[in-house]
């Protein structure tokens, strides 16, 4: 039976109805979070020391200012000639009713140069995963099954391992041309943040192998976000609205107890709660330009990054504020700020508001409901050819065949 739509549509107009008439109190909120920012903007070195006091009490996400809070960066020139390497992934997860446990990742690869002498290469590489040590995380003891949040990391490892790649690919090619690695969402693996050590070492230290190599090869790294959700930078902005946290204090630290909520008032950083820094910062931000630099204060980027601590911009790309992660070690060189500042915008342009390469990345990258089909009716005739012993679950034939 289909989606029964028009049981929907009056429940639809009432969320209509409910967000519309929210906007208003929206709006007021998000003028008194970014009024309280800018009042402390030529006071960012002591909110940072402020963020770094309050990072193990926070009971919210913290990031630590770079720059002064009103910064805003013009866009930069952009280089003549340009070159840039970019990868996206998608997969098959195991098909638990099929005969067989097995996963593909598919790893889109894009190179681009501009310029005098432009050039492109678009592939893309499937790889099958099968064996025992492919599907479970094991210290001899225990077995974790690779799935769920850990098969996306490993797809995120293999992006990056892929860009290590191409660049090796690329050096060859660029004789001194500007160059950059780009990746689609975060660059902080927050899937591994909570994970035992056992999996970090599987998925997050390879991660972080992958950024040293590019630091070797001189290749700065940056991912983009569209139409990011993060909260750090309110949550900063919610220690400025905290009546707890003092600046003159040796202390510092966000209250791990709210005065205001144990006196039965309502939080003073209430009014952030449920925004996100993209909105309050919006308002600042002019077409093609950056704010100031922050780094994350999540935990698994502090105390497992380093020297790679990720730190962010926000840019202003049409209707859309996005944006974009980098590396301590790029955030600290000013020319690869500029420099990815400047592609990225001109990606955005070329590509209608998204980077172009890492749309063209996902092109490659994409699996497809009908190619997902024909990779499980391939595995299921060659096992069969092999006369291996292997059927599907009882659900799964349920499922294909409808019967009262």
């Amino acid at each position: 039976m289909a989606l029964d739509l028009t049981a929907l549509s009056r429940q639809i107009r009432s969320m209509s109805g409910a967000l519309a008439s929210e906007v208003g109190h929206r709006n007021d909120r998000q003028t008194l979070a970014l009024g309280r920012y800018l009042e402390e903007a030529d006071q960012y070195h002591q909110w940072a020391t402020a963020v770094d006091l309050s990072r193990e009490t926070s009971a919210w996400l913290l990031a630590r200012p770079v720059e002064p809070l009103n910064t805003t960066r013009d866009l930069p020139p952009l280089p003549a000639d340009y070159a840039l390497i970019a990868s996206d992934g998608s997969q098959i997860d195991v098909e638990r009713h099929g005969m067989v446990a097995c996963y593909v990742i598919n790893i889109g690869r894009v190179f681009l140069r501009y310029g005098t002498q432009p050039a492109a290469r678009l592939t893309a590489q499937p790889m099958l995963y099968y064996r025992d040590d492919d599907l479970y995380i094991s210290d001899g003891v225990r077995r974790i099954p690779i799935e769920g949040n850990y098969l996306s990391a490993r797809r995120d490892l293999e992006e990056g391992l892929a860009l290590v790649d191409l660049a090796d690919e690329f050096l060859l090619l660029r004789g001194g041309t500007p160059s950059l690695a780009l990746q689609d969402g975060t660059l902080v693996r927050w899937t591994l943040a909570g994970a035992e050590k056992l999996v970090q070492q599987r998925f997050l230290t390879p991660y972080l192998g992958y950024l040293d190599a590019m630091r070797e090869r001189g290749v700065p790294v940056a991912s983009y976000i569209s139409r990011p959700r993060a909260p750090e930078v309110l949550g900063t902005i919610r220690l400025m609205l905290c009546p707890d946290v003092d600046l003159r204090s040796e202390r510092g630290a966000v209250c791990s107890t709210c005065s205001d909520a144990a006196a039965g008032r309502e939080p003073s950083c209430a009014p952030c709660q449920g925004l996100t820094d993209a909105e309050v910062l919006a308002d600042i931000l002019d077409e093609g330009q950056r704010g100031p630099l922050f780094a994350s204060m999540s935990r698994v980027n502090v105390e497992a990054y380093w020297p790679h601590l990720i730190h962010f911009f926000y840019m202003r790309v049409g209707r859309e504020v996005a944006r974009v992660e980098i590396p301590r070690w790029v955030a600290e060189a000013p020319a690869q700020v500029d420099l990815i500042h400047s592609v990225i915008y001109d990606q955005c342009m070329k590509g209608q508001g998204y980077p172009v390469a890492l749309a063209r990345a996902h092109e490659q990258a994409i699996v497809r409901a009908a190619d997902r089909r024909t990779f499980l009716s391939i595995v299921e005739g060659s096992l069969l050819r092999a006369e291996l012993p292997a059927s599907t679950s009882r659900k799964r034939e349920s499922k294909e065949r409808q019967a009262l």
